[in-house]
C-alpha cells in the first residue's frame, strides 16, 4: 500500500458547522497575489500581566467610598459586636456557629474515592490450601461490582503546592515528606493453557458452531509463564504489589468435579448439589502451589510469624521477601461485565440492564480472543489503578524502576514504534474484520478514536510490556461502550460478525495521548480565556490572542502567524533524575526518555525524506478563529473549543505549540488560569439528592465530539459539587494529572521463533548483548516443535534459575530472596 493511500485525514463530511463557521472555510490570504502572506512570529514573553490582572474583584464604585470612613464605619462595627455578645451569651439563636458552617462547606475532595481500588471479597468456599488437583481449581465466582460501575476514582496528585510547582513552573520542590512513598505496580497477565483437554474440547466445539478456523500456535503452552513471571519479579524486585493472573474458566459439572472440592469445604456445605449449582472450574498453571499465594496468611513462608522450622533456615526473612506480592488470580466469567451506569455516572434502568449482560455474556463466553478479554482488564478483582499488563511471552532481562513505566511525576511511560509505515489507520477495513493478526483491531480502534478526536495517523507500540491505569480503562469502557459491545462478543478473532476486534491496549495508550492534548486546550480555551466574559470569546479573548502573538492595531493585514518552538529543558540531561531525588523516588534505570507531555502535544512522525528537526508551524487566523477574528464576533467558550481542538486539528496543535513557547523552558503556565479565579457551581436542584459520590475532574466522556457539551458549566454539572466554589487552577492540574505520559524508547527485542536452529541463534544473541532490557518471543515454530521449545526452556532455566515461592518445587533454602544494594539494582 503506498503512503498516500495512508492518510485520508481531512474529508468534506468531517467539518463541524457551528457559529464559529464562515461562509467558506477555506484558506485565505490578505494580500493581493503578488505580495507574500505576511507573518508574525510570537514572543516568549508569555501571558502579559495586565491580562492576568483583569481576573481580580471589580472595581469599587466611587458612592461606596462616601460611606467608608471611620465614623460611620465605627458604630456600626461596635452595634455588630454587641449584637452578636448578646446572642452568643444571653440568647443564643439556633443557628450553627460561623466555624461550623465553614466546616460543613461543599468539600469535593470528601466526596472522591479513594485512589486506591478496594480489595475484592473472599470468594465462597475459598481457602489457602493448594488444590487437589493442580489443573483445575474449583471456584464461587465473585459477584459483578456493585452498581454503578465503573465509578471513576482520582489519579494520585500531588499535594496542592506541589501540584502549582510542577505544572506551572515545571520544578519539584516537595520532599518526601509531602509526596509520600513511591507507588508499586502490579502486574497482570492473561493466560490459557492450550494442552488442556477440556479447553480443547471447548474451542473445537465453538469453533464448529463460528464455521472458522483458528491457528493453534495462538494457544500452544510452552512454559512461558512461570519464567515471564520469575523475570518481571527480579527486574522490578520490590517493586511490584500484586501479581494478577487471569485466566479461562468452565461450568461446574455435578457430579464429575465434586473431586475436586475440598473435603473440609465440601462438609460446610449443607445441599452440595445446590451450593455448587453456580460455581466454576478455573484452569490453572500445573506449577502453582495455591497455599503459597497471600504474604498475608500466617502459613505463607513469608509471613513475619513463620518459624524457622517451616523456612527450613536459619535467619530471618530478608528485605525482599517481607515486600514479596501476594498473587491473585480471577477467571473470564467474573471479568465479563458490561458498565452498570450511562456516560458520567447515571445509573442505568436495573432490569434491562440485567437482561442486556445475561443475554450479551452468553454471547460472548467462552471465549477464545485475547483482544476481548484485554477489553475486560477494568473488571479485575482486586487491580490497582497502575498496572503493567504482561503476556506470557514478555521479559525483562535488566533491573528496572517503577519510574521506567509510571510515575505522579510524569505519567505513564509509553513506548511507540517510531517508523512512519507503521503507523495505524484511522479506517474501518472491511476486508480485516475477520483478522487472525492485529491489524484489523489496530485499525478498528483508530476508527473509534478517530470519532471522538481528530481522525489521523496514529503511531504503533512496540511489543513490550504495557502501562495500563485503571481508572483510563474505565474511561474507555465508557466513551466506547458500544463499540466494546460488540468487538467483546466475538469468541474468535476470525469470526466475521460485527465490524471487528478492537485492539483495547492501543486504543488505551492512543486515548492517553488524545485526552491529554483535550485536557490541555480545554484548560486555556474554555478554563482560562473562556472565563474571561462569562463562557464566551469576545474583545477581552482578542485581546488575549493579539497579546500573544504581540498584535497591535497596525497588523491588521496579518493573516497568518509562524510558530517557533521555544527551548525546552523538561528532559534536559539530570533532571529528571533531580525531580525523583528530590521526591526519594527511583530514577528511571533502563529507558531513553525521547518525549514528555509536560512539552505540549507529541509531534507526529516525519514523513521519510522530511526534516524532522523543523520546530516551526503555521496558524492561520482566518481558519483556525473563523468569524471571531474576521468579524469580531463573540462565540462561546465551547463552540471556540471545539473548532480549534477537532475541526481544525492542526489549528490546535500549533496553539499548544504557541502556549508552550509563552511558558518559557519549564512548565506550563501560559495555559493556566490565574490562582485567584473561581468558579461557582450552581445550587442543587430541587428535586435532585446530593451527591455522595464525586468523580474527579474529566472532560465529557461521549463517544464523538460533535455530541459533547464541553462547556464550564456542563463539565462542572457533573464533577463538581453543587455551590462549590471550585478554583479552575488547580482543577485544570488535576485534570492534566489523569494523562500525562512520556514517549520513551527501551532497548527491546522481539523475536519469532520458528526453529531449533534459530532458537539457538536468538539465544547466543541475547546472552551476547547484555544491554537488552525488554524480550518478546512470539510462538511461530515451523520445524521440530519439541526440540525447539526444549531450547527455549533451557534458556530459560539458565537465565532465571531462581523458583518463586508459589512454584511447587520452590526450596526455601536454594531459592532464597537476597537483599541487593538499590545502587546496584
Amino acid at each position: 500500500m503506498s503512503p498516500s493511500e495512508m492518510l485520508p485525514m481531512t474529508q468534506p463530511g468531517d467539518s463541524y458547522a457551528s457559529s464559529l463557521s464562515t461562509a467558506s472555510p477555506t484558506y485565505r490570504t490578505a494580500q493581493s497575489a503578488s505580495d507574500p502572506p505576511r507573518l508574525r512570529r510570537p514572543g516568549n514573553a508569555g501571558i502579559p500581566g495586565h491580562l492576568v490582572r483583569r481576573l481580580s474583584s471589580p472595581s469599587i464604585p466611587p458612592a461606596v467610598y462616601h460611606y467608608a470612613k471611620p465614623r460611620i464605619l465605627g458604630p456600626c462595627v461596635l452595634w455588630a459586636l454587641c449584637l452578636w455578645m448578646v446572642h452568643h451569651y444571653l440568647l443564643p439563636l439556633p443557628l450553627p456557629s460561623l466555624p461550623h458552617r465553614i466546616q460543613s462547606a461543599a468539600q469535593a475532595d470528601d466526596h472522591f474515592l479513594s485512589s486506591a481500588f478496594p480489595p475484592p471479597p473472599l470468594r465462597d468456599g475459598d481457602d489457602s490450601l493448594d488444590s487437589v488437583d493442580p489443573r483445575w481449581r474449583p471456584l464461587s465466582p465473585l459477584a459483578p461490582p456493585d452498581a454503578p460501575f465503573p465509578r471513576l476514582r482520582p489519579t494520585r496528585f500531588l499535594p496542592p503546592r506541589c501540584l502549582e510547582q510542577w505544572f506551572a513552573d515545571g520544578e519539584m520542590l516537595c520532599g518526601p515528606a509531602e509526596l509520600g512513598a513511591e507507588d508499586k505496580l502490579d502486574a497482570i497477565w492473561l493466560w490459557v493453557n492450550g494442552s488442556d483437554h477440556r479447553w480443547r474440547d471447548s474451542m473445537v466445539h465453538w469453533r464448529a458452531e463460528e464455521g472458522i478456523y483458528s491457528p493453534e500456535h495462538h494457544f500452544r503452552q510452552n512454559n512461558e509463564l512461570k519464567h515471564s513471571m520469575r523475570s518481571v519479579l527480579e527486574s522490578l524486585s520490590g517493586h511490584i504489589g500484586t501479581v494478577h493472573l487471569l485466566t479461562a474458566d468452565y461450568p461446574f459439572e455435578y457430579p464429575n468435579d465434586v473431586p475436586l472440592v475440598p473435603d473440609d469445604v465440601l462438609a460446610k456445605m449443607g445441599d452440595p448439589l445446590g451450593a455448587l449449582s453456580t460455581w466454576r472450574i478455573a484452569q490453572t498453571p500445573t506449577w502453582l502451589n495455591f497455599a503459597h499465594l497471600d504474604p498475608a496468611s500466617p502459613s505463607h513462608p513469608y509471613h513475619p510469624a513463620s518459624t524457622d522450622a517451616l523456612l527450613g533456615r536459619k535467619g530471618q526473612l530478608t528485605k525482599q521477601e517481607l515486600q514479596f506480592p501476594r498473587f491473585r488470580y480471577a477467571v473470564h466469567s467474573e471479568v465479563f461485565h458490561l458498565p452498570t451506569v450511562e456516560r458520567d455516572a447515571v445509573t442505568e434502568e436495573l432490569g434491562e440492564r440485567e437482561w442486556t449482560e445475561k443475554e450479551w455474556r452468553r454471547m460472548a463466553l467462552p471465549t477464545f480472543n485475547s483482544m476481548a478479554i484485554e477489553s475486560r482488564i477494568g473488571w479485575m478483582p482486586g487491580l490497582a489503578d497502575v498496572a503493567l499488563a504482561m503476556n506470557d511471552d514478555f521479559f525483562i532481562l535488566r533491573p528496572h524502576a517503577v519510574s521506567d513505566f509510571h510515575s505522579p511525576l510524569y505519567g505513564s511511560v509509553i513506548r511507540f514504534d517510531h517508523g512512519w509505515y507503521q503507523q495505524v489507520r484511522p479506517i474501518l477495513d472491511k476486508t480485516r474484520i475477520n483478522d487472525a493478526g492485529e491489524a484489523g483491531g489496530l485499525y478498528h480502534a483508530n476508527y473509534v478514536l478517530s470519532k471522538r478526536f481528530p481522525r489521523r495517523l496514529r503511531p504503533y507500540f512496540a511489543h513490550t510490556p504495557k502501562v495500563i491505569t485503571r481508572g483510563l480503562h474505565h474511561e474507555a469502557s465508557l466513551i466506547f461502550k458500544e463499540d466494546l459491545f460488540t468487538s467483546s462478543r466475538r469468541r474468535f478473532r476470525e469470526v466475521t460478525h460485527g465490524e471487528g476486534d478492537i485492539q483495547m491496549q492501543w486504543l488505551l495508550t492512543s486515548l492517553r495521548v488524545e485526552r491529554w492534548r483535550e485536557a490541555l486546550l480545554w484548560t486555556y480555551v474554555v478554563a482560562n480565556v473562556g472565563t474571561l466574559e462569562l463562557g464566551v470569546w469576545g474583545a477581552e479573548a482578542r485581546e488575549e490572542i493579539a497579546a500573544i502573538f504581540e498584535l497591535g492595531k497596525d497588523d491588521d493585514d496579518v493573516v497568518k502567524i509562524e510558530v517557533h518552538k521555544g527551548e525546552r529543558w523538561t528532559l534536559e540531561p539530570g533532571r529528571m533524575e533531580k525531580a525523583f531525588q528530590h521526591a526519594g523516588w527511583e530514577a528511571p534505570m533502563a529507558t531513553e526518555m525521547l518525549f514528555s507531555s509536560l512539552d505540549g502535544h507529541m509531534p507526529p512522525i516525519p514523513r521519510p525524506g522530511m526534516d524532522s528537526t523543523d520546530n516551526k508551524c503555521i496558524l492561520d487566523l482566518e481558519r483556525c478563529f473563523g468569524s471571531f477574528w474576521l468579524h469580531d464576533e463573540s462565540v462561546t467558550a465551547g463552540d471556540m473549543f471545539k473548532r480549534l481542538t477537532f475541526q481544525y486539528p492542526e489549528c490546535g496543535d500549533c496553539l499548544i505549540d504557541a502556549l508552550v513557547t509563552a511558558s518559557g523552558p519549564l512548565g506550563l503556565s501560559a495555559f493556566f488560569p490565574p490562582k485567584d479565579r473561581r468558579y461557582d457551581n450552581p445550587p442543587l436542584t430541587p428535586g435532585r439528592k446530593y451527591p455522595k459520590y464525586l468523580p474527579p475532574p474529566h472532560l465529557p466522556l461521549t463517544a464523538t465530539w460533535l455530541e459533547a457539551d464541553f462547556s464550564l458549566e456542563n463539565v462542572m454539572s457533573t464533577t463538581a459539587l453543587p455551590s462549590e466554589a471550585v478554583n479552575l487552577r488547580q482543577y485544570c492540574m488535576r485534570l492534566l494529572s489523569r494523562y500525562m505520559y512520556l514517549s520513551a524508547r527501551s532497548d527491546s527485542h522481539f523475536h519469532m521463533l520458528t526453529s531449533p536452529q534459530h532458537a539457538t541463534q536468538v539465544f547466543n544473541q541475547l546472552d551476547g548483548n547484555r544491554h537488552v532490557s525488554i524480550l518478546g518471543l512470539n510462538d511461530d515454530i515451523m520445524s521440530d516443535y519439541e526440540t525447539t521449545v526444549e531450547i527455549m526452556n533451557v534458556w530459560f532455566g539458565s537465565r532465571w534459575p531462581r523458583k518463586l515461592v508459589w512454584e511447587r518445587d520452590w526450596h526455601p533454602v536454594k531459592d532464597r530472596l537476597h537483599d541487593r544494594n538499590v545502587g546496584m539494582r
